[in-house]
């Protein structure tokens, strides 16, 4: 989350939480968010685009676009030079405060589904050349949605066991031997 009213980060954060995501970092200045976003990637972040009285997130959201960052504009700016500028960087979406907790949460699923598709297209070209069972690609693609064990099982309609039999074999092939090396790899080769 990068905003710069304190409020409405906190308020944010909470919502995140209720939509049942993760808030892993926040920023409250741009020189914070800039720094943040060119040394991690997230699933998604929220911009606010006026930061301490000018559209810094604007640039930011240059930034997350250049560097295949999937973003999301929360901005009380709604005229047409902010929006054209906004459009610009090819945001996720575009919500405008004051928000309700259905308009985030419809954002975030926007902003995401194009990423989830594009991500795995790249993820299976990226492993096209690994001799992967059918299954083994489907969990694979399961662990890179960042799915748990149990979700991996329910999505697929199999035992934990198994999805646990599936991750052995898959981190043999990818030569590591946690879900955080493994998803750092999976990473590396989409990029």
């Amino acid at each position: 989350i990068v905003e710069d009213e304190l409020i409405i980060a906190e308020s944010l954060k909470r919502l995140l939480i209720n939509l049942g995501h993760r808030c892993v970092d926040s920023a409250d200045s741009f020189l914070v968010a800039e720094n943040t976003l060119k040394n991690k990637f997230f699933d998604l972040v929220l911009l606010d685009i006026n930061l301490n009285g000018k559209n810094e997130g604007i640039e930011l959201g240059e930034l997350c676009n250049k560097n295949g960052q999937p973003f999301l504009y929360i901005s009380s700016y709604s005229d047409r030079d902010t929006v054209l500028a906004a459009k610009k960087t090819k945001p996720g979406g575009y919500i405008n405060k004051p928000f309700t907790p259905k308009e985030v949460m419809i954002g975030i699923e926007m902003a995401t589904i194009n990423r989830n598709v594009q991500n795995q297209t790249s993820l299976k070209s990226a492993v096209a050349h690994l001799d992967l069972s059918e299954r083994e690609m489907e969990v694979l693609q399961c662990v890179y949605k960042r799915f748990l064990n149990t979700e991996i099982a329910n999505d697929l309609s199999i035992s934990t066991h198994t999805v646990k039999y599936h991750l052995k074999n898959l981190y043999s092939k990818f030569d590591v031997t946690s879900r955080v090396d493994f998803l750092q790899k999976l990473e590396h080769m989409i990029e």
